[in-house]
C-alpha cells in the first residue's frame, strides 16, 4: 500500500479525497445557480416584452 501511494499517509490521502469531493460539491451547486439564473435572464428577456404587448400601459 505504501508503494501505490507514493509515500503518503491514510490522512493525506483522505484529505486530498474529501477536497476533490467537496470541489466537485461547490462546482455542482454553482453550476445549478448559473442554470438557475440563466432561466430567468430568458424569461425576463422574453417574457417582458410579450407582457408588455398584451397589458396596455
Amino acid at each position: 500500500m505504501e508503494n501505490f501511494t507514493g509515500g503518503l499517509g491514510l490522512q493525506q490521502i483522505l484529505m486530498g479525497v474529501l477536497g476533490i469531493l467537496a470541489v466537485g460539491f461547490i462546482l455542482k451547486k454553482l453550476f445549478k445557480l448559473a442554470i438557475t439564473i440563466a432561466i430567468i435572464i430568458a424569461l425576463v428577456y422574453y417574457g417582458l416584452p410579450m407582457l408588455q404587448t398584451v397589458v396596455p400601459m
